[in-house]
C-alpha cells in the first residue's frame, strides 16, 4: 500500500491499505498509509480517525502525528495541527521533511526565525532533500529577500530532478 501511494497509485494503495487494516487491525503502519490516502482524497474526518489510531498503536511513530498535523492545518487548526508535528519533530528530531513541516508551520504562524532555523535544520540533515529550499525559498519572499529566495527556489529545483511541480 505504501509502495503504491508512493507512486501515485491512489485507488490501488487505498485498497491495499484497507486489506492490510482487515488482515491485522493493529497495524500502526496500515493505518498510517490508510491515512495518508484518505488526506490525499480530501476525506479529512476518515484520514483523522486512521492517524489517531495509529498514534495510540504505536505512540512513538511521528508519521501519524505528521499526518495528524496535515489534517489539523487543512481543517483551519493550524496551532492544533502545528503541535502535532512538533510531537513528529520531537519523536524523530533528525528527520529533514518533519523539520521542513514543522518550519511551513511557523511559517504560517508569522514565525519567520523559528521557521528560518528549522529550514536550515533540515538542509543540513539532508542536503539533498528538495522541501526545505522550497519552503525557505517561501520564506525569504516574505520577508523581502528576492534574490536569496530565487536562489533557494533554484536550488530546490535542481534537487528535484526540475519537475514542474516545484516550478
Amino acid at each position: 500500500a505504501e509502495l503504491q501511494l508512493m507512486h501515485g497509485g491512489l485507488n490501488e494503495a487505498l485498497l491495499a491499505a484497507q486489506r492490510a487494516e482487515r488482515i491485522n487491525p493493529n497495524s500502526a503502519q496500515a493505518k498510517t498509509v490508510l491515512g495518508f490516502a484518505y488526506l490525499i482524497q480530501l476525506q479529512f474526518e476518515s484520514a483523522a480517525i486512521a492517524f489517531d489510531s495509529a498514534a495510540h498503536l504505536d505512540p512513538a511513530a511521528p508519521l501519524p502525528r505528521l499526518g495528524l498535523g496535515l489534517v489539523k492545518i487543512r481543517q483551519g487548526d493550524l496551532p492544533g495541527g502545528r503541535a502535532q508535528i512538533e510531537i513528529a519533530t520531537s519523536l524523530d528530531p533528525r528527520n529533514s521533511l518533519l523539520r521542513s513541516y514543522v518550519g511551513k508551520a511557523y511559517y504560517e504562524e508569522n514565525r519567520g526565525k523559528l521557521a528560518g532555523e528549522q529550514f536550515a535544520q533540515a538542509k543540513e540533515l539532508d542536503p539533498k532533500d528538495p522541501t526545505p529550499w522550497l519552503y525557505d525559498a517561501l520564506l525569504k519572499q516574505a520577508q523581502n529577500r528576492p534574490v536569496e529566495a530565487l536562489q533557494d527556489l533554484q536550488h530546490s529545483i535542481e534537487l528535484n530532478d526540475n519537475r514542474a511541480v516545484y516550478r
